[in-house]
């Protein structure tokens, strides 16, 4: 689905050369969209500063940014981060979408497919290469209220622009109740061991450690749920 939003940036003037991206945080709060998934986790901004002390300030006409934090990660390998943000739009719904700076202004590199209905959002569980083969994944559990499914979409970015393809999905796992904070468990990812995407079930009642083997997603149970708190000794690397 493609989406037919209207970037606006506001802008300190800078020179006209690369900027590397040191830090990203959402601004604006506001009550425009009306989800509630988060509580007061809508906002109309995402600010990006630079190594150069410069910043810009993106915003969409009809959409938030819906999220607990933007992530920055660099999918390249040219040692200078991207960003990345989940952007909901008032008509299509969520979509994760990256963000960079050509060397003139910042803009959006790429994004998944819309979700396609309002208030319907996703959780960002984290980011790491999970098979190995030299590229990054996004893990994201799609409708962690509703449709309840981990998603692993792999990010080629290349001539500034990213594209994104499904690597597998599993049904039955969230990350997120809705009302709640914080987003809840998140990646594992360990020297000498492939990454481990941490969920709860889709009942709430167990921990699930899932991971990509042969091109498919396999959860075990790693534990019972007994709140937040309950994910540190899952997470914790061994």
């Amino acid at each position: 689905m493609r989406i037919a939003l209207a970037l606006a940036l506001a802008v300190l003037p800078a020179p006209l050369a690369a900027k590397e991206i040191v830090a990203a945080d959402y601004v604006e709060p506001t009550d425009a969209y009306g989800h509630g998934a988060l509580p007061g986790g809508e906002y109309a901004g995402l600010e990006l500063r630079y190594a150069d002390g410069s910043r810009n300030i993106l915003r969409f006409e009809a959409a938030v940014f819906e999220d607990t934090a933007p992530r920055l990660h660099d999918f390249d390998g040219d040692g200078k981060p991207e960003v990345v943000a989940v952007l909901s739009g008032f008509e299509t719904g969520a979509m994760v979408m990256i963000f960079g700076h050509d060397g003139e202004a910042a803009r959006p590199l790429g994004q998944t497919a819309a979700i396609g209905q309002r208030h319907r959002w996703l959780a960002i569980a984290g980011i790491a290469d999970f098979d190995g083969d030299g590229v990054d994944e996004i893990a994201y559990v799609d409708r962690p209220h509703l449709a309840r499914t981990l998603r692993l979409v792999r990010v080629v970015l290349q001539d500034g622009q990213a594209s994104f393809t499904q690597a597998a999905s599993a049904p039955g796992l969230s990350n997120h109740r809705y009302g709640a904070e914080m987003i809840e468990g998140g990646v594992r990812d360990c020297p000498g061991a492939a990454p481990v995407i941490v969920t709860a079930d889709a009942g709430w009642r167990e921990i699930v450690a899932t991971r990509l083997e042969a091109g498919r997603l396999v959860s075990t149970s790693a534990a019972p749920y007994d709140g937040p708190d309950s994910f540190a000794p899952v997470m914790a690397c061994r």
